[in-house]
Parts: structure tokens; C-alpha cells; sequence
């Protein structure tokens, strides 16, 4: 099978007529429908339907597709091992994760491959659960670290860690200086919560307890990052939820952290992948240096 021209052909799916495609690959049109009637004649099948200058994937075009993206990822890695080989590396592995997963986490494992002078290089591309999933699934990504909780049949969802949900309250807040504190006290306050970008999220349970103790909150902020919600909590301006992890944050003075006693939210940190991805050495050492770390902060 040529791979030019599987690479070609899944360009033309994905960006739907084979003029978007031709111009995103940088060639004219002429040369890209050739190349896509001369790979159907090679494989002895027609992978489109054809009604006038129309093209309609049909189901033998559709299963190429799904199985074709497979060998490209795997070709992909291959030609990246073979170069790492040849430059004397190991390996490198690509994550996407939040800020605070690479605030915490990642430089432990960094840490750990230094200690162990295992020669992994880790790319850290920071993003919400919809992008992240969105290179997953393009091969542009090998893992990522997530908090939003999904079920989809391309991917595998493990889960990592557990945390309790904190309230952040302004230093001034009368109930500041708790050590816990209810969602039923919190209701007249203002809310900053995060967007749930894919899947259930943090504010999801937020705001399902709100409404089961029979109020809406008075959302003011929405938000992808915790930490600029953290600072602006520390102004005064309203509230905010996190995991613990902001609270063992080094070199951060976050405002006053209280638990949540009623009601207990836990959050669950995720290791997802792609099913359909080729698996690499320095893939699967990453994903169980990282279950070794964190089951030892889980248990501390």
C-alpha cells in the first residue's frame, strides 16, 4: 500500500472535497484526484461514491479510513524510533495535561527520570479536556492527564488519583479561619467556576449539589484555569473550588483553603489514551512511573 497516497486519501475525509485538501497539502487539485482514482484502481475497490463531481465516503472508504489512521500513527513511530535509535535516545513521550497537572505531577516524573537517568524526553502541551482529546484521537498527543470524567469507546480512561474538592475564601471572609464549611453557607456568595470543555467536570457537581439544596448559585466568572480564580478569591471578589493539589503547591500563598464537608466531592485525576494508538516503550514507561508516584502520594 503506498503510503503517499494513504495519507492523500485521508486527507480528502477529513477535509471533506478534495479542493479543501489539495490546498491543505500544499498541491492543486488535479494531481490529488489522481492520486485518489489511481490508489482505488491499485486496491481493486471504489472508496467513494460518485454522483456528478460529488464524493460520499462509502463503507469500504470508511473502514480504510479508521484502519489507515492505525498504520500512518504506527509509521509515525516507527520513523520516531528509528531516528531516536540513531541519535542515541530512548524515546520521548508527548502529554497533554492542565496547568496545575503540570505543576505538580509532571515535575515528579521528571524528577524520577533524572534520578534513574532514563533518557525520556516528555513534551508538555497544556490545554483543556476538548483539545487534549481532540490530538489524542489525531495522534498528535501519546497521553493525557485529565480531570473530566467520559466514556468513549476510542479511548482508555484510568483512573489515577483521588482528591477532595477544597472551597477557596477571601482572607476577610468571616468563615476563613474554619476548617470546613458547608455548600448550604456559600449560597449568597459569588461563584467562579471552570467550563466543562468534554465530559462531567468539577462544576457539574458543583452545581447539581446547589440545586439539591434548592438554590443557583450566583456564577460570576467562568473559567479554564483554577489559579487565575485563586487569585482573584484572594481580592475579595467570591469564591472558587480546587482540588488539594492547590494546596500543596510550592512557591504558591493561595488564600484560605477550607474542606467541603457537606457535601464530600472528591475529583478523580485520569490517565486516558487512545485505544487506536501504537503503543511506545517510552509510553508505557511514563504511564507506570506516573501510577508509581502518585499511588505513593494517594497513600500519604
Amino acid at each position: 500500500m503506498n503510503i503517499q497516497k494513504l495519507k492523500y486519501f485521508i486527507a480528502v475525509v477529513e477535509y471533506g472535497t478534495i479542493s479543501k485538501a489539495a490546498i491543505a497539502l500544499n498541491i492543486t487539485q488535479p494531481p490529488l484526484s489522481a492520486s485518489i482514482k489511481s490508489f482505488e484502481e491499485e486496491l481493486g475497490v471504489d472508496l467513494f461514491n460518485r454522483v456528478g463531481k460529488r464524493m460520499h465516503l462509502n463503507t469500504t472508504g470508511e473502514l480504510l479510513y479508521e484502519r489507515g489512521k492505525e498504520l500512518l500513527a504506527s509509521t509515525e513511530v516507527i520513523t520516531q524510533e528509528i531516528n531516536e535509535h540513531h541519535q542515541g535516545q530512548r524515546g520521548h513521550v508527548t502529554i497533554g495535561c492542565s496547568t496545575i497537572a503540570n505543576l505538580t505531577i509532571i515535575p515528579e516524573v521528571v524528577h524520577y527520570f533524572n534520578e534513574h537517568d532514563i533518557p525520556i524526553t516528555i513534551h508538555v502541551k497544556e490545554g483543556n479536556a476538548a483539545y487534549i482529546l481532540d490530538q489524542l484521537r489525531h495522534h498528535k498527543m501519546d497521553i493525557g492527564i485529565l480531570r473530566n470524567v467520559f466514556n468513549k469507546e476510542d479511548l482508555h480512561t484510568t483512573a489515577l488519583l483521588s482528591e477532595r474538592l477544597l472551597v477557596a475564601l477571601p482572607p476577610s471572609h468571616p468563615l476563613s479561619k474554619n476548617k470546613s464549611v458547608t455548600l448550604e453557607e456559600l449560597k449568597d456568595e459569588k461563584f467562579f467556576l471552570q467550563h466543562t470543555t468534554f465530559g462531567h467536570g468539577i462544576s457539574d457537581d458543583i452545581l447539581e449539589e446547589c440545586h439539591l439544596r434548592g438554590f443557583s448559585p450566583n456564577v460570576i466568572y467562568w473559567g479554564t484555569e483554577t489559579l487565575p480564580m485563586l487569585s482573584m478569591v484572594k481580592r475579595g471578589m467570591g469564591i472558587a473550588f480546587c482540588p488539594e493539589a492547590f494546596s500543596k503547591l510550592e512557591g504558591f500563598n493561595p488564600p484560605p483553603l477550607l474542606e467541603l464537608s457537606d457535601p464530600i466531592i472528591h475529583t478523580k485525576l485520569n490517565l486516558v489514551i487512545s485505544k487506536n494508538s501504537v503503543k511506545k516503550a517510552a509510553t508505557e514507561h511514563f504511564i507506570k512511573v506516573t501510577k508509581e508516584i502518585l499511588n505513593g502520594l494517594d497513600t500519604q
